[in-house]
């Protein structure tokens, strides 16, 4: 049950009175309610609280003018796995420069950086990103990827922003680059994709099936296109190998 439901709940047995009318009950088992309803918003309130620790978080240099951030630059609320339990409805920003989660605490005025290591996942809107623990065998990095395609087969994203400075001109100038990254889990592999080739590598049992699916549906693995495409190669090879 959500903090703003008990909310409510303890404000309507607090309330003496229903629609301007008295409604004259037994006066032990009122009590008994309003003590219930007091105690859950209380419990309620101090288990959200827990995911509100960290240090505050230190905005990125200001003469950069692009965010950091991903998708957007504003709040957005979601759902946040923090130390093994959800907390829902979390005004949150994923700085994708530095790979780390800062989010609003109730009270405002500024912003606190959780601890990444106690983040397993998170999701802001359509957009869900998971924390992989990686090492060179598995052929992937340490870090939070948003899933894009969640089936026997799956595609991720690792979204990246890194900083490009230019001091050339006697003043500093400095930019976020996009460098999105792609891979295939397949087979408990990380495989790294971006072209056409790499994929249809990871698929190669079904490489003349797919090749002939992205041809017919006029696919491109450009940058505007390539994560949707992905997805789609990688759906089509599920469906080609009965993976669904």
């Amino acid at each position: 049950m959500r903090w703003s439901t008990l909310v409510l709940i303890a404000s309507l047995l607090l309330s003496t009175n229903l629609s301007g009318q008295s409604v004259k009950a037994d006066s032990v088992f009122i009590q008994s309610a309003k003590n219930q309803a007091i105690r859950l918003y209380e419990r309620a309130i101090y288990r959200q609280e827990h995911v509100y620790e960290g240090n505050e978080y230190i905005p990125h240099d200001h003469r950069i003018k692009i965010h950091p951030f991903y998708p957007v630059d504003t709040l957005q609320r979601g759902t946040i796995a923090y130390n093994g339990t959800d907390y829902h409805n979390v005004p949150m920003l994923y700085d994708i420069v530095r790979d780390e989660l800062s989010i609003q605490p109730p009270e405002g005025g500024y912003r606190i950086r959780l601890h990444t290591n106690k983040v397993s996942a998170f999701s802001m809107g359509p957009y869900r990103f998971v924390k992989i623990l990686g090492d060179s065998a598995l052929g992937v990095r340490t870090g939070f990827y948003q899933l894009l395609h969640n089936g026997a087969v799956k595609v991720l994203v690792q979204r990246v922003k890194t900083i490009h400075e230019d001091i050339s001109s006697g003043t500093y100038k400095a930019d976020y680059i996009p460098q999105d990254r792609f891979f295939i889990l397949k087979d408990g592999v990380y495989h790294s994709v971006k072209t056409k080739g790499s994929v249809l590598n990871v698929f190669a049992d079904k490489s003349k099936e797919l090749k002939k699916f992205i041809r017919s549906n006029q696919l491109k693995f450009k940058d505007l296109q390539r994560e949707e495409t992905i997805s789609r190669v990688t759906q089509q090879y599920e469906e080609l190998t009965h993976q669904l």
